[in-house]
């Protein structure tokens, strides 16, 4: 092989790593750089925002009324309403107790502040927990209200009724329709 064919092959050779090299790392900062292309993108048109979790506080001319915790928040575009998952509620009573609230779903009236509750809800008030499928706080009368069947459940005293009203004003429970239950001699609704 003469000098001339020899300095082509290296000069290939050496334009082939070169390019390779270059392709190489092209390839790998591509793939270490940590910018994806995300495929699939669900385009939600009726939410103006989507959160993953929500934390809200209300208060009341410098009283706290009650803070609200969820596990992700649909701000709905033409509506006054932020659709809730997983969603925890303490109420803040005058005397200084709290009523807790859980639900799996529900949405908050963004504009009025009221709160609906559903799916498996469940409301703790010391040892007395009360169980429905609906429930819904009303800011302005700070009032909750369920008409449908609830279960109050303290110590060893059951009550069941159509339905409830809460006045966290006061502290006062009103039960109506086909109430009926066991009472025990512990039976208190307070703390």
């Amino acid at each position: 092989m003469n000098n001339p064919q020899r300095i082509k092959i290296i000069l290939f050779l050496l334009l082939f790593f070169m390019a390779s090299g270059f392709a190489g790392l092209y390839y790998f900062n591509v793939v270490t750089s940590g910018k994806k292309v995300i495929k699939r993108i669900k385009i939600d048109s009726e939410a103006s925002l989507i959160l993953n979790t929500m934390k809200h506080t209300s208060t009341r001319n410098g009283v706290k009324e009650w803070t609200l915790d969820a596990s992700s928040a649909r701000v709905m575009k033409n509506e006054d309403k932020a659709l809730l998952m997983d969603i925890s509620v303490f109420f803040f009573l005058k005397n200084g107790e709290q009523v807790h609230v859980t639900a799996k779903e529900g949405y908050i009236n963004t504009k009025e502040k009221d709160i609906h509750f559903s799916n498996n809800v469940m409301v703790k008030y010391g040892e007395t927990v009360l169980k429905t499928e609906q429930l819904h706080y009303d800011k302005k009368s700070h009032i909750i209200n369920s008409t449908v069947h609830v279960t109050v459940t303290n110590n060893s005293s059951v009550i069941d009724a159509d339905t409830l009203r809460i006045n966290l004003n006061d502290n006062t429970i009103l039960l109506k329709g086909n109430v009926c239950g066991t009472l025990s001699e512990s039976f208190g609704f307070s703390q």
